[in-house]
């Protein structure tokens, strides 16, 4: 495992930045103190100054290397003990998140004529009663289905699509862009393949279509659940014209309703799209969508929008969000930066990505351990978690 640190910034919305430095970074900056002994004292005084915890959040900018360099992971998933990787056309992989000096395990899914591009491959995952299901996209080429199961943790894996749309041409699903879980009904899923939404009732035995077309060229990244409320679901997409959207279900997913922001909230005039969505825990009225160049936030259930960061801000990229369930006023993002506010987005505390990455894109955060997953999505790749 390798550890870097960067520098922070704090942004706020009208662009204004305050920049804070390290006062040391290593002894290759001290180098013109010549006895050994004051070089290791200066050396582990810049250690302790450049990653202390603070207890107030990841501002130091440390980065601990976990592995899986050359790997383009889609999403992290979270459990009690594992850290899982959807890797794309890499598979799926996994790590036990506290033992020491873990290593990653390969749980199969690699297909090499996948494209090595972000959003392909394995998409998504959901760990149900024991069992592993995730999502799949891929050209129909690739002979790929869009579901799939495994009851072994992993050893072998099998198609779980039943129902799923197939074209006249190939008798495959792997497009399946997105996979989540209701947070009251465990056996409840929901998955997207090009426009169409499905849901499951079984677990991901068998699936049904609720809404839309698997011949149309929308595209849905995510889905966001009440926590109040079991009946309303979001989808963040992107429609067939290239432009960020959402649906919302307020009936468990049986109707949806388009929902598109107004053009003055961000560079929407080419392809973007809502790659996540966030919803405050005890109040979903107010939610967080992610899109490229732009965190929108709404308090009155996207009757209204707000820009909480933007590209005037030098922000270019906002990737996937973190919401700390137990105070809501925190938000994390990935994208150019590592993103984080503590005043419902008000103002925003940023640091760079691990040092030779341009910037980070899935995201998984432990709360409660105060300890944050990213994936770094070029060049090098790899995954890095943060403890703050």
């Amino acid at each position: 495992m390798t550890l870097t640190c960067s520098t922070s910034d704090v942004a706020h919305h009208d662009g204004g930045v305050i920049s804070f430095r390290a006062a040391f970074r290593g002894s290759n900056r001290v180098k013109f103190v010549k006895h050994s002994f004051v070089i290791v004292v200066v050396t582990v005084l810049a250690l302790q100054l450049g990653c202390k915890d603070e207890g107030t959040g990841p501002d130091s900018g440390c980065w601990e290397l976990l592995g899986l360099e050359g790997k383009l992971v889609n999403d992290l998933v979270l459990t009690d003990d594992h850290l899982y990787a959807c890797a794309g056309r890499d598979g799926v992989y996994r790590i036990e998140r506290f033992a020491p000096n873990a290593r990653w395990e390969f749980l199969g899914l690699a297909d090499s004529t996948v494209n090595r591009q972000l959003d392909a491959g394995v998409t998504g995952l959901v760990h149900l009663n024991g069992n592993l299901l995730v999502s799949y996209y891929a050209s129909d080429v690739s002979r790929r289905h869009g579901i799939y199961c495994s009851t072994d943790d992993g050893i072998t894996w099998q198609r779980s699509d039943s129902g799923m749309y197939t074209s006249p041409i190939y008798t495959v699903t792997s497009r399946v862009s997105a996979l989540a879980q209701s947070p009251f009904l465990p056996n409840e899923l929901f998955a997207n393949l090009s426009a169409a939404m499905y849901k499951s009732t079984d677990g991901g035995s068998s699936w049904r279509l609720v809404d839309g077309n698997p011949e149309a060229s929308s595209h849905v990244y995510t889905f966001g659940f009440s926590k109040t409320d079991p009946i309303t679901i979001w989808a963040g997409e992107e429609t067939g014209y290239f432009s960020p959207s959402v649906r919302r279900s307020l009936d468990g997913g049986e109707n949806w309703t388009a929902i598109w922001f107004p053009p003055n909230i961000g560079p929407y005039t080419y392809d973007n799209a809502v790659y996540d969505i966030a919803i405050h825990p005890t109040n979903d009225s107010v939610l967080y969508f992610g899109m490229l160049g732009v965190v929108v936030k709404t308090i009155d259930r996207a009757q209204t929008f707000q820009k909480v960061l933007g590209w005037e801000d030098g922000i270019y990229r906002h990737w996937r969000l973190a919401l700390n369930l137990h105070d809501p006023q925190e938000l994390l993002a990935t994208g150019s930066y590592l993103y984080r506010t503590t005043d419902g987005g008000q103002t925003w505390r940023r640091v760079p990505p691990p040092e030779n990455r341009i910037e980070l894109y899935a995201l998984a955060a432990d709360w409660g351990g105060r300890i944050l997953y990213a994936s770094a999505s070029s060049p090098g790749n790899g995954i890095y978690r943060m403890r703050f």
